[in-house]
This record gives structure tokens, sequence and C-alpha cells, in this order.
């Protein structure tokens, strides 16, 4: 029985067969005219050479230019205390010698190589090269001359000759009142101060406003700018008096009023506002504790009233 299934499938009458062979017939004619055109077709050479030229013209333009490093003329030296002299001596590029001088002049200090690194104009390659050469001496002794002299000066001296601190760069101020109150001055004062520049004078002063005033000197360090050597440098030179600082009546201010303050954020300051029109009027900082963590309730409970 399987056998004739078999059989029965490969069986064909004669019109099929004739199909068949004249099916294989065309295949064959076919294969036989594809293997003799290009025997037939006269062959022609395509030059690439015009093509090649242009794309290696345009690879070589599109190539990354390497800028070929400068030329060093080195000998160890602190990067706290060297001029525009020095640095364009050493063949460093005229941007960052700007910007490192500018660092300096505003009364920044570079405590250890990777600050320097960071510098604005700075390159890895430019930094190894200085890498081995930086050398960071004692902290500069700062000299405050007495009030009774024309003019008070205050230099500061370190064993390089040509410095960053050079007299031509020696900041002259006015005789200045020790302790100056810092709710209750302005920026004209503050620059007097040794380690106070003109921008970070105007920063704290934008920030006290900001905040109402300062209750405690330890304040300032918030200020961006000012690190905690310069920190300890003027608050030899400054007092708060807690009393002049400007509150905010919790229960009356809006939104905005609160966004406002650098230890509220618009984000808590809404919070305060819907819970304050859900809950009622806010009657001591406990009140609060659902919309400020801890720590900012801590330090924002002088500048709040809760009078009804």
């Amino acid at each position: 029985m399987r056998i004739r299934w078999i059989r029965e499938l490969f069986s064909f009458s004669r019109k099929e067969r004739s199909g068949i062979i004249l099916l294989l017939l065309i295949i064959f004619l076919l294969i036989l005219v594809g293997m003799l055109i290009p025997l037939l077709m006269p062959k022609e050479n395509t030059n690439f050479s015009a093509w090649e030229g242009e794309v290696n013209s345009y690879l070589k333009n599109t190539e990354p230019k390497v800028s070929k490093m400068p030329e060093f003329n080195l000998e160890s030296f602190d990067p706290n205390r060297v001029d525009s002299a020095v640095l364009t001596a050493i063949g460093l590029p005229e941007k960052l010698t700007a910007n490192w001088i500018k660092y300096l002049r505003r009364g920044g200090r570079f405590r250890d190589k990777e600050e320097v690194r960071k510098i604005y104009g700075m390159t890895p390659q430019i930094f190894e090269r200085l890498d081995p050469y930086l050398v960071f001496s004692a902290p500069m002794k700062v000299i405050y001359k007495p009030a009774d002299e024309k003019s008070s000066i205050f230099t500061r001296k370190g064993p390089l000759r040509d410095s960053v601190f050079h007299p031509q760069y020696e900041k002259k101020v006015k005789p200045l009142a020790v302790n100056l109150e810092l709710n209750n001055t302005d920026s004209m004062n503050l620059i007097k101060i040794p380690g106070i520049g003109t921008v970070l004078a105007s920063r704290i002063i934008r920030y006290r406003n900001l905040l109402g005033g300062f209750y405690q000197l330890s304040q300032i360090k918030e200020v961006y700018g000012l690190r905690e050597e310069n920190f300890n440098l003027v608050s030899t030179f400054l007092s708060v008096d807690a009393s002049l600082i400007k509150t905010l009546n919790i229960n009356f201010s809006t939104i905005q009023d609160l966004g406002h303050h650098p230890y509220i954020g618009y984000r808590s300051a809404r919070k305060l506002v819907w819970l304050r029109d859900k809950k009622g009027k806010f009657l001591s900082a406990a009140d609060l504790t659902d919309a400020l963590g801890s720590d900012s309730l801590k330090r924002l409970i002088p500048y709040l009233r809760f009078s009804p």
C-alpha cells in the first residue's frame, strides 16, 4: 500500500513529462546565457583613484588637530606666589595665565595640586608637565599696619620676590575698625578686611539681604567663594548683632515671601502654605515639622514670627 502511494507520487502523464523537460531546458538556457554574457561584454576598468583622493582629503581635514605643546622653562615654584610675568616666562598659554592670576587676586589660594588642575584652561598635558614642579610653602603672613599711619596697607609676603602679592598689587585701604558689625555695614567697609575682595563683599551683602541678616558669624561660610581659611582670617574683624535681623511672619507670608528665603525655598514654601490653609495658623515651630526637616527648621527659627 505504501509503495503504491510512492509510485503514484512520482508517476507523470505524457504532457506532464513534456512540461518538466521543457522547464529544465529553459532553466539550462538561462544559466548558460548568464555565464556567456560576461564573456561577450567588453570589460571596463573603473578608475577609483579620483574618488580615493577625495576620501583621503576629507579624512585628513576632519582629523583632530593636535596642538603642539609649548616649550616650558620649568623650575620649582609655589602656585600661590606667582604673577603673570612668571607664568608667561614658564610658557603657559595666555588665557590660562589670566585665569590663574584672576583667581589669586580675588583671594583664592591653592591648597593642593588637585586644585591647580581645576583652573579653567588647564589641560591634562600642561598639568602633567607642571606637576613635578609645584611646591606649596607655608601660609603667607598677613601684616596689618596700625591705624595712625597715613594709609593702612596689608601685604602678604612670601619667599618669592616677584609674587602675585608684589608691592604693586598691595591693597591700600583706610584704617579698619575691628569688630565690624556685619548686619549694619556695606561692601565698601567689607573690602577693607584682609581676604575679602569686591566680588566676595557683594556676595556677602546679597546673601545677607536674602536671609534678612546674620544671627551668627558662622553663617558667612555659606557664601559662595568663602573658604575655611578665609573665614578664620575675616572673622577676627567681624561681629554680629542678631537683634538686627528681619523676621518673617509665618502666618501671613506668601509663597513668594517664604520661597525667596534661602533656608526655605519654593518647594517647602508651598508645603507650608498648604499646611497652614489646611490646619490653621502656626503657633510654634513644632507645627512646621511636617513641611521642614529638623536641620532646616533649626536654622530657620530665628527668622520666624508666630504672632496671630
